[in-house]
């Protein structure tokens, strides 16, 4: 079966390069037949990769030790679940997820367009194609995941145990739907790139500036942008229950390389929404388009060619280096494109728009600044070795103290902007409020030294705001009864629930950030510590046996004021195939704050044991935040697909 799959891998490869070639060609000479020809190269493309998925989790779920890849990644005891999701553990079985969604996708949005259309589809195609060879280069010449091993083990090292969670088993599919559906804004901005020198601009409130596809775009945007924020909260999550630190974000490079994306992305949603040509919203969209995916292509790169020291990456490097090739192409051709496209162009003569789109500008300056910001600190190990004999790495708390101050920024633009979008600029309320709560908060800053008590006040002004236009029955001006703005339509509901989730969000962040409490003790059976006004009781240790594993588990009871408030069941866990120990928490949430217990150490002989006791204020906003999120975009996405034409 191995052969069969790296067959197809070839396969692929063939009818992917054919298909970038016979694309070009086909719309330089707009002849139909070459057209079609390539499309149909695409499909059979993406069949091929279909066939090769299906081989890798055949051989996965039987447990092939033959082939490597199964031997790394699977053991006999792993359960079925796990043998799965050992199908996205490694670098190559990733790889493979991601193309085969990627090539879906555009099979989808580019292969069924209309005759208008064609050419414009078959430019896009040819782009989302040229990633896909860069990628079946290393799938079938470096990095195969059908390799045989050699000699044939009688078990396999099984999964690594941290990844054995259920959210880890969501989380790198998740994020991959997200990297993949980027692919189709991707292709649409640089095929809008490649359009005449003089866009078919008619007028100002030309729909969508004469581009076709732009709705699919936007719409696979959206959907991307679902799936990024799903995968980075089960990221999070994952973090806070497994590892045992008590935290879920700790600027790891790897983490930041799925963050970056998601910050872009949110920004060319909000372009998308405002979108009018001839504006500099218009070279926003271009712009975010084509960097965004470019950044999801960067965190591959970062992830499998070992630029930086990182916990979650693959550390095979092998022909890595073929995704930083393909980056240069992708950022040499854009540049050469933007600037043939826009080299007659002054920014005096831009069609400007409403005043208030100038905030939705001003908010996409801030999350690309942001992300700048990031990626130079995430880079900064790579870049200082390069240059000097001494590897500079920042902590976590740079990358805190230095985001910090443009979310709280970004936080405040989203309180008024949703306003300012749809009546411009004019003196009520809101315009003071901003200036008094801004006050406040660089107050509150200076007299506690505490970046939560700005982060507080501001999300009030926030919450205020959005409460107001949420409840609020007339979208008009208080002069007429005309409303300027959109009808309170799903989209309208769902993107406000959106912003109010940040608000849960950012007041989770800084609540368990700021008040958290730790401790740390040895005890013995029948000892207990106080961690606030909680007493932490250690009754005795018991022992668990799993599939493939076996657990020592500590029976601890929370009490305050004499009365059980929980009994928990912090665990250590042996797995036997890779003869690895992990750490496994038990948690107890409320609305107010979790009680997180940890056992980090334990000694069978005596009975001794190592607890360490947090208390995390206010973090299940957090969670009910990013649920928030989802619901909200979810909203967008079906009115999207019910309405027939584009408030």
């Amino acid at each position: 079966m191995a052969e069969l799959g790296h067959f197809a891998l070839i396969l692929g490869l063939f009818a992917a390069a054919y298909a970038v070639l016979i694309d070009i060609l086909g719309a330089w000479r707009k002849e139909i037949g070459l057209i079609e020809s390539a499309r149909n190269a695409t499909t059979a493309c993406w069949f091929c990769l279909t066939v090769a998925i299906l081989v890798l989790s055949a051989l996965l779920i039987r447990c092939d030790f033959r082939v490597n890849y199964v031997a790394e990644h699977t053991s006999r005891a792993l359960p079925l679940l796990y043998r799965l999701s050992a199908l996205w553990a490694g670098a190559a079985g990733s790889l493979l997820l991601w193309l085969w969604l990627q090539v879906g996708f555009a099979v989808i949005v580019f292969s069924k367009t209309g005759e208008k259309e064609r050419n414009f589809a078959a430019g896009a195609r040819a782009i989302a194609n040229f990633v896909c060879v860069f990628f079946l280069v290393i799938l079938t010449i470096d990095n195969s995941p059908f390799a045989l091993s050699s000699p044939v083990p009688a078990d396999g090292a099984g999964l690594n145990p941290l990844l054995q969670h259920p959210a880890m088993a969501l989380h790198p599919p998740t994020l991959f739907i997200g990297y993949a559906a980027l692919v189709i804004p991707f292709a649409w901005a640089f095929a809008t790139l490649k359009t005449d020198k003089k866009p078919p601009f008619l007028s100002s409130t030309t729909r969508h500036g004469g581009y076709p596809l732009f709705v699919q775009a936007r719409n696979w945007t959206l959907i991307a942008w679902l799936f990024l924020t799903v995968g980075i909260v089960l990221g999070a999550w994952w973090a806070y229950e497994e590892l045992g630190w008590g935290g879920y974000w700790a600027w790891d490079p790897v983490e930041n390389s799925s963050l970056l994306p998601w910050l872009t992305a949110t920004a060319l949603l909000h372009c998308f929404r405002t979108y009018k040509p001839s504006t500099a919203i218009a070279r926003w969209l271009t712009a975010l388009g084509l960097i965004t995916f470019s950044l999801c292509i960067f965190g591959t790169f970062l992830t499998r060619y070992g630029l930086v020291t990182s916990v979650h990456a693959f550390g095979e490097p092998g022909l890595g280096i073929l995704f930083l090739v393909l980056l240069t192409s992708i950022w040499v051709a854009v540049a050469m494109l933007l600037w043939r496209k826009y080299r007659h162009r002054s920014i005096g003569s831009q069609v400007i728009g409403r005043p208030g789109i100038k905030f939705i500008g001003l908010c996409n300056s801030l999350l690309v600044l942001l992300a700048f910001v990031i990626f130079a600190g995430t880079m900064l190990p790579f870049f200082s070795g390069l240059f000097t004999a001494q590897i500079i790495t920042l902590k976590s708390d740079y990358f805190t103290k230095v985001t910090t101050p443009f979310g709280l920024a970004l936080l405040l633009l989203l309180g008024i902007c949703p306003y300012f979008v749809r009546h411009n600029v004019n003196r009520n309320w809101r315009v003071f409020g901003t200036a008094l709560f801004s006050v406040a908060a660089v107050a509150g800053w200076l007299l506690t030294k505490s970046l939560a008590i700005p982060c507080f006040i501001i999300c009030g002004f926030t919450a205020i705001n959005l409460a107001v236009d949420f409840f609020s029955r007339d979208s008009g001006t208080e002069k007429s009864k005309q409303p300027v703005g959109p009808r309170k339509t799903l989209r309208w509901y769902g993107s406000r629930i959106a912003h109010l989730s940040v608000v849960l969000i950012f007041v989770g962040m800084a609540g368990s950030g700021a008040y958290e409490t730790e401790k740390q003790a040895a005890l013995s059976p029948g000892q207990s510590i106080s961690v606030g006004k909680l007493n932490i009781k250690f009754e005795g240790l018991k022992a668990n046996h799993g599939p493939n594993f076996t657990a020592v588990t500590a029976d601890v009871t929370v009490s305050k004021n004499k009365k059980l408030v929980a009994r928990l069941n912090p665990s250590q866990a042996y797995y036997y195939s890779s003869d690895k120990q992990t750490s496994e928490v038990d948690i107890k949430r409320t609305l107010g704050g979790d009680i997180y217990v940890a056992l980090t150490a334990v000694d069978k002989n005596s009975g001794l044991v190592n607890l360490r006791v947090l208390i995390k204020p206010f973090i299940n906003w957090i969670w009910i935040g990013s649920a928030g999120l989802v619901l909200g975009a979810g909203l967008v996405l079906i009115s999207f697909y019910r309405r027939k034409r584009i408030v």
